[in-house]
């Protein structure tokens, strides 16, 4: 009984001994599936985290080279402007120029015209012959009645011939003076009485003097030897009467 009952404490060690080995071995599978579970979690971790780190460094990638690429744009936007810019400018300091080169001209143009009209005034003054319908002051009688033909009246040295034209003549019978307050006679400047007072500035230039009389003036202009002067009445804006007589 005894013997039995020893033998019975000894079997029941010996399973006790097993089953402690069991369950540490059963413990540390257990550990080393845990510690293999974490490092496929530490590892599945360290790998999202790579490939986040990867995808925010290609991120930061794309956006530096776009950022390059609009800083490119920017910079050929600008170069372009500024071409564009300096295009402007030369264009308008061409135009400029061109104005001024214009404007030079126009102005050497004005100056010879206005020396030629000076030159033109000036030899027209010199040379200005004074005649009515070609009758100078100094005529003879006989060159009057040619182109005239016979007075209609005789008063003393005053002769009055048709469309009353009025002749004075000096004692050796040569035409004193010539006048008319007719249309149908003209100076040889084209002058004609009925005439504008203000185109004879155009035709004759300046006046050599000029007087005021009731409701206008008296231009008076002299023959290029100054042997003669014409007279040019006017009145309201309308020449009235023409004289040419000898100084």
């Amino acid at each position: 009984m005894k013997r039995a009952l020893l033998a019975l404490m000894l079997a029941a060690m010996v399973l006790s001994t097993g089953c402690g080995n069991q369950a540490q071995e059963a413990a540390k599978d257990a550990q080393q599936k845990v510690e293999q579970k974490a490092t496929e979690a530490k590892d599945a971790a360290n790998a999202k985290v790579d490939e986040a780190k990867d995808k925010a460094n290609q991120m930061a990638d794309d956006a530096s080279k776009k950022a390059n690429e609009m800083k490119a744009d920017a910079n050929a936007k600008v170069d372009e402007a500024k071409d564009a810019a300096n295009k402007a400018a030369g264009d308008a300091a061409a135009k400029v120029d061109e104005m001024k080169s214009d404007a030079d001209k126009m102005a050497k143009d004005a100056a010879a015209k206005v020396d030629e009209m000076a030159t033109d005034m000036t030899s027209m003054m010199n040379e200005r012959v004074i005649a009515l319908n070609g009758i100078k002051p100094g005529a003879s009688l006989e060159e009057l009645k040619t182109v005239f033909g016979e007075a209609t009246s005789v008063d003393g040295n005053t002769m009055t011939f048709a469309d009353g034209l009025k002749v004075v003549l000096d004692g050796a019978n040569k035409v004193k003076s010539i006048s008319t307050t007719e249309n149908a006679f003209d100076t040889a400047e084209g002058v004609y009485v009925g005439a504008s007072e203000y185109s004879l500035n155009d035709y004759c230039g300046p006046a050599d003097s000029v007087r005021k009389i009731d409701n206008g003036a008296e231009y008076e202009y002299n023959s290029g030897d100054k042997k003669s002067i014409v007279v040019y009445k006017a009145q309201n804006g309308v020449i009235t009467e023409i004289i040419c007589s000898l100084k």
